[in-house]
């Protein structure tokens, strides 16, 4: 499952900025260019709650293989449409969209595999291992699109892409599980998402941290979208640098989250989260006024440390949280809840065009400082508290 996780987060990030530049060198919009970026995110409000239904009623790694194969396949026809200069928009986007349907499967399948596999007793440290491969792949990813794209174009991406999918699904198809105990089939669909929906509304320590999740997706994580058009307009960067600036934060994961698995314990869980979030929004606050390469490096590492924090702590609080009968199915409802990323991405993109690219990130950073301010006060209670 750490390697499934490592190639699937490597070619997500990798086309992402690959598929940025491209659209952003075809249309001159960074709405159009914000616009992919909020379709490969609609499946997760679309499906994110019901996928964590299904993966509970069948096998989790069969549900997962057949994903693969499916965005395998994609890989394949869009490479083939590239070479043949028959690609299109629509094109584009659809394979986004299929993308991010694996995506929206990552929490309710993928990690609650990773979280079975570990066992309650080392699910913190698997968790946080996790995160550090979902940030190097961030990193990766990135680094690997700016060079394929600028070696040898679109193609390639999804050429690579098609090639470490294949790897993972033999993989999948390898891998030793034992499957726990299934809802019924004959139970109801929605009478089950309905029971965790209600589980989830008694407990404040999971109401937290899907509140949090909302307003980072919301107000934070939308800047990705901006950053190879500040790259390309403010920084006069070409794709290879546009890659390394897109990949910083990553950097600052990466070693972040290995940090958070040597040493963060249990005790610091929910405080680690509430920190690390609020550094985040701040970095990404301090990076719409940078006016040079360096600075906006140092300041995305920095926003990077900040999101090991919340990546970390995250799965990890849902998933102690959660009783194991509902696990995917709360899972699901995180997939949904980072689903508000399309919203916010909409957002920035109408605000690029208005007043820019930096003065967008400025404003919806800003109101996420304002946003995570009242959480931390409403769940005081909660985050103040020592213990996972």
């Amino acid at each position: 499952m750490w390697a499934v996780g490592l190639i699937y987060g490597t070619v997500r990030w990798l086309e992402v900025l690959a598929v940025a530049v491209f659209v952003f060198e075809l249309t001159d919009s960074p709405f159009v260019v914000s616009l992919m970026l909020v379709v490969r995110m609609l499946p997760m409000i679309l499906l994110g709650g019901l996928i964590g239904v299904l993966a509970e009623k069948i096998n989790r790694r069969q549900l997962l293989l057949v994903e693969f194969c499916g965005i395998a396949a994609s890989c394949a026809v869009l490479a083939i449409l590239v070479f043949t200069n028959h690609i299109a928009l629509w094109h584009i986007g659809l394979g986004a969209f299929l993308n991010g349907m694996i995506w929206s499967a990552d929490y309710a399948v993928r990690r609650t595999l990773l979280g079975e596999i570990a066992g309650n007793e080392n699910v913190g440290v698997a968790m946080s291992l996790d995160s550090a491969t979902t940030n190097v792949t961030r990193m990766l990813g990135p680094l690997l699109g700016g060079v394929i794209y600028t070696a040898i174009g679109l193609q390639g991406t999804y050429l690579v892409g098609l090639l470490l999918f294949s790897i993972a699904i033999y993989l999948i198809k390898t891998m030793t599980y034992r499957p726990g105990a299934a809802l019924a089939m004959g139970s109801k669909f929605f009478t089950d998402f309905r029971q965790g929906l209600s589980y989830i509304r008694s407990n404040r320590t999971i109401t937290m941290v899907l509140m949090v999740t909302v307003v980072l997706n919301f107000f934070g994580f939308p800047f990705v979208a901006m950053v190879p058009v500040i790259g390309n307009e403010e920084l006069g960067l070409n794709p290879v640098y546009i890659g390394v600036l897109a990949s910083a934060e990553g950097g600052g994961a990466f070693l972040g989250a290995i940090l958070a698995t040597l040493f963060v314990q249990p005790a610091h869980y929910r405080r680690l989260f509430i920190y690390g979030s609020t550094i985040f929004l701040c970095g990404v606050f301090i990076f719409s006024f940078s006016s040079g390469f360096s600075l906006s490096l140092v300041v995305l590492l920095i926003a990077g440390l900040g999101v090991a924090g919340f990546s970390t702590m995250q799965g990890t609080i849902m998933y102690l949280e959660a009783p194991p009968e509902m696990r995917s199915r709360i899972l699901g409802v995180l997939a949904f809840c980072i689903g508000a990323s399309p919203i916010g991405l909409l957002n920035v993109g109408w605000l690029a065009e208005w007043l820019g690219p930096s003065q967008a990130i400025a404003v919806l950073a800003g109101g996420g400082l304002v946003a995570m301010a009242l959480v931390c006060f409403y769940w005081r209670d909660v985050w103040s508290l020592r213990g996972r």
